[in-house]
């Protein structure tokens, strides 16, 4: 963590404080769920979206609460001038909910997540991992199987694992949303089966009408009747993939555009938001 202060249940606190009891049994067994969230040069960004995909989450699981998406907004606006920092991430993290332990909101700062010019300009490496979440559409403190997925992927020196359902289709990354592309049209797997990230859910507004995106199945084997292949991240937007389990791609003209029109989009964010 970062700065001087943390943030539980909107009352600023220091960061020696930020501890969770052992007989905490919510946070023992991961009952819990949270966001990341993206700070660059002053600004918060889409703390809306990501306050309501938090209650999603909640909701998913029934983690009962009674925070509002108003209140919830108010704590993350309240919490960024507190930092110190122009550039950095947040995490918001909804625990708790069972025996003498009513649920808390946490909010706290991690430095930022930087991807590199060259991972942009050349893509980056992936592997696959069977395995899928048992809460597709909730983000949750159940990470054991995407931490020994994401292991698995740093001891490949990838960037992220991609994981594989018990159909050998592919269905999203540990920390990322999967797209592939036949050169035209943009496809990603049915969100039923995935965590809906914000900049996934942004992409499609950024992109409008000049590229289309599609939801469709990918089977694992079926990879190679595709031109390209990209993730999505709060931290990464639109970042390419070169390679798949070591099989290379190219990146095609319609992945190159894609992230310039994120970027744009992101931009006017800025201008609007400033």
């Amino acid at each position: 963590m970062i700065g001087k202060y943390f943030s539980l249940n909107g009352e600023l606190k220091p960061l020696k404080d930020a501890v969770v009891s052992v007989d905490n049994l919510a946070f023992v067994y991961g009952y819990g769920v949270y966001e990341t969230l993206k700070v660059r040069h002053g600004l918060l960004y889409f703390p809306k979206l990501h306050a309501e995909r938090l209650l999603l989450s909640a909701k998913t699981i029934g983690l009962s609460h009674e925070y509002s998406l108003a209140s919830i907004v108010k704590i993350l606006n309240s919490f960024v001038g507190s930092v110190g920092e122009e550039s950095f991430n947040l995490k918001m993290l909804l625990m708790g909910g069972s025996g003498k332990h009513d649920p808390d909101l946490y909010v706290f700062a991690l430095a930022p997540k930087y991807v590199s010019d060259k991972e942009y300009r050349d893509g980056v490496a992936v592997v696959t991992y069977d395995g899928e979440r048992i809460f597709p559409q909730a983000k949750t403190l159940n990470m054991l199987m995407s931490f020994i997925a994401y292991r698995k992927a740093h001891e490949s020196k990838a960037h992220d694992a991609l994981l594989v359902d018990n159909l050998g289709c592919i269905r999203e990354g540990t920390r990322t949303n999967f797209f592939f592309t036949d050169g035209k049209t943009i496809f990603t797997p049915p969100r039923a089966h995935v965590l809906e990230g914000v900049t996934k859910i942004t992409l499609t507004e950024a992109l409008g009408r000049d590229i289309k995106i599609q939801e469709r199945e990918l089977k694992l084997s079926d990879v190679g009747k595709y031109k390209g292949f990209f993730l999505t991240s709060t931290s990464a937007k639109v970042l390419p993939i070169s390679s798949i389990d070591g099989k290379m791609f190219e990146i095609p003209s319609i992945v190159r555009e894609t992230m310039k029109l994120y970027d744009e989009y992101l931009e006017n964010y800025r201008q609007k938001n400033k």
